[in-house]
Parts: structure tokens; sequence; C-alpha cells
């Protein structure tokens, strides 16, 4: 593995601007650097689906018919602010400026992945197929990932997603069922001073709503939050409209279904305690990760952390990632760690180190799948 040829391309990955909705420049890097690599990339039209100046980049490569196949997924985009990225390499460590996030969620992903297929492939060893994503708009809802066409991959015997923290011998296996919910509740504008007795006050509906919720940890597999409220328009005038949004999650598909009942009912009995009327918005933005220990994806991402020296740590994570949307579809998908740390801030930084090891573990797992 060329450590140093690892770290140029990080830094050069996180010098190119690619905030969700402009992976365009890093489509076409990535476009480029496959093709010399030797695979056939093609890009979809997820783009076009959600508002993007780029779709997911796809790329594969046929190899041995008898061999197991994996599948790489990381995503383009970065959050905000992520333009103009000037990195820094000091003792090991690689930070910003201190003026940007650093991109290494989830560029560090994609350099592990080039850099640990490259390297492999340079050894001549046998290998099944191989295939990789690249996804956009990850950062604002797992976008791209929802709207990639699934049935359009080859077979997958294993499915690996580097876009996680810690090192890369911590594989996220369990991660939880996820829903959106916001509420607009309606009541009827009054001069606040005049005559507030024919308003209907649709804040004072959504703070009862939100006081009769149960929010927080629920239990050791559920959350709930309340995260965003608007409404009135000014202080002398009684608000005809406010709306709350927030989300639950929980490991247990039964669980988190209960807590957005209970945040419905919540709703709908503050609004006909004030005289209001609530029009509710209830979505699933993910499904969870559930893979089990014997599966094939959790087997050979095993026996590669051994190949490197390292035990496997099976983890459990509250958040999500593309890899719940490849679960949704059936497929048994995990998602490794990289090293990033301090992520979503100006202080975000990554390990020479943890980007060396998880490009090793790329690697080995292509030796895995080659048997």
């Amino acid at each position: 593995m060329n450590e140093d040829r690892l770290i140029k391309q990080f830094l050069e990955l996180v010098q190119i601007d690619s905030e969700s909705g402009n992976e365009r420049k890093v489509a076409d890097y990535l476009q480029a650097e496959l093709e010399k690599m030797g695979f056939m990339v093609e890009e979809d039209n997820a783009g076009e689906k959600i508002g993007g100046n780029a779709g997911n980049v796809i790329a594969r490569k046929k190899g041995n018919k008898e061999a197991k196949s994996c599948f790489f997924c990381a995503h383009m985009d970065t959050v905000k602010p992520g333009n103009g990225v000037k990195p820094k390499l000091e003792n090991g460590i690689i930070t910003s400026d201190g003026t940007t996030v650093l991109g290494g969620d989830d560029k560090g992903g994609i350099a592990v992945i080039l850099e640990g297929v490259r390297s492999f492939l340079e050894e001549n060893k046998e290998y099944g197929d191989i295939q990789m994503a690249f996804t956009i708009g990850e950062e604002e809802g797992l976008f791209g990932a929802k709207a990639l066409d699934y049935s359009s991959l080859w077979q997958i015997d294993g499915a690996f997603f580097f876009d996680s923290g810690d090192d890369s011998s911590h594989i996220v296996v369990r991660a939880p069922e996820h829903y959106d919910f916001a509420a607009t509740f309606h009541g009827l504008a009054a001069h606040a001073g005049l005559e507030p007795e024919k308003g209907i006050n649709a804040i004072a509906a959504a703070a009862d709503a939100i006081s009769k919720m149960k929010l927080g940890r629920i239990d050791e597999e559920t959350t709930a939050n309340i995260g965003e409220i608007t409404g009135g328009k000014a202080t002398n005038i009684v608000p005809d409209t406010a709306t709350i949004k927030g989300e639950s999650r929980s490991l247990n598909k039964d669980k988190v279904a209960s807590q957005i009942a209970d945040m419905k009912k919540a709703c709908e009995e503050a609004a006909e305690k004030f005289g209001a009327k609530v029009d509710l918005d209830i979505a699933k933005s993910h499904d969870a990760i559930n893979v089990s220990l014997d599966s094939a994806t959790a087997l050979m991402a095993k026996e590669a952390c051994a190949l490197l020296g390292l035990e496997a740590q099976f983890i459990t994570t509250g958040g999500g990632s593309d890899a719940n949307i490849m679960n949704g579809q059936g497929i048994d998908a995990v998602n490794i760690g990289v090293g990033m740390s301090k992520v979503h801030t100006t202080e975000e930084f990554i390990a020479v180190s943890d980007l060396v090891m998880a490009a090793n573990l790329v690697k080995k797992l292509l030796e895995v799948a080659g048997k």
C-alpha cells in the first residue's frame, strides 16, 4: 500500500469543493481516476432527481466468477463550511486551517477505497467482481443512495461502506430505523392587545403538544427529538400558524412506530384542545441496519481484520448512513470506520495512521473475496 500516494490523494480530494448539491468536480475527478484503474464508469441521474449538479458515480470491474464480489461505497458531499479547504498535516494528523471543515467525512472514505483497490490490483492477485459507488447528497438526507438504481448493480456478496468514526476495526452492524416528523398547527389570528380571546394561538397548541411528548432517550434502543419550532409574525398578533419538526429513531421498528404514533396523538389532542387544526407530515428517512454476524459481509470483514492482526469490533450506532439505504434494499451492508473525528465542525481531524489502516482493510477484503 502506497502511503504517500494515499495522503496525496486525500489532500487533493479535500481541496475540491463539494458541499451538498455541488459535487460536480469530485465526480469528474473520480471518473478520471477510476478509468485509469481500468474500471467501467458511469454517472446516474440522481442529481436531476434531487436538484444537484452531479449524479452518483458507479464503477465496475469484472473478476473471477468463482470468487466473491465486493461493493465499496463512500459519499462525495461535505457539510458547510466546506469550500476552500486548506488542509494541514502535522505530526501525523490532518486538519483544516480552522475556517472550514476538513471534509474527511467522507473524502477519507473515498481516498481509502481508491488506494486500497488500486494497491490490490497492482499485486495481480485473484479477485471477484468489484463495484464502487460514490454518492451525492448524503449529508442532506442520504438522497444519492436513495436515488441509486439497485436493480442495475451486479451480484453483491459483501458490501462495505467507509463512512464512520473510530478506526477500521470498528464495524457498524446495527443502526436505527429513522422517521422524520413535522406538524403544522393552524389557529386564528387576532389583535393580541385588543381582542386576544378571538384568536387561537397556534404556538400555544404546538407547545402543549411538545409538553405531552416523551423526548430524548426513550429506552436503550429508541430516541426522539423536536429540533425546530417556527411560527408567528409579530408580538401583537395571536399567531395563526406554528410548525414543529423532529424525528424518532430506534433499533426496534415496532418501538419507533409506537413513538411516532404517540407524537402524532399528542399533536392531534393539542389541536382539539385549543380549537386548532393540525397537518402532519411523517415519513421514513431510512431503514435500520441489522446485519447478522453470520452473513457473508460480516464474515469477510472479520477475516480481513484478522489478516491485519486486528480483532473486528462489531458495534451499534445511533446515526444513519448510506449503508442504511442498502440494507433497506435487502443487501447486508456494514459501515466501517476511517478515523474521522469532530466531523461537521471546523475542528475536524483525521490521523494518517487511521487512513492507512482503512486502506489496508480494503485490500484485505478483496484478498478474502478472491480466495
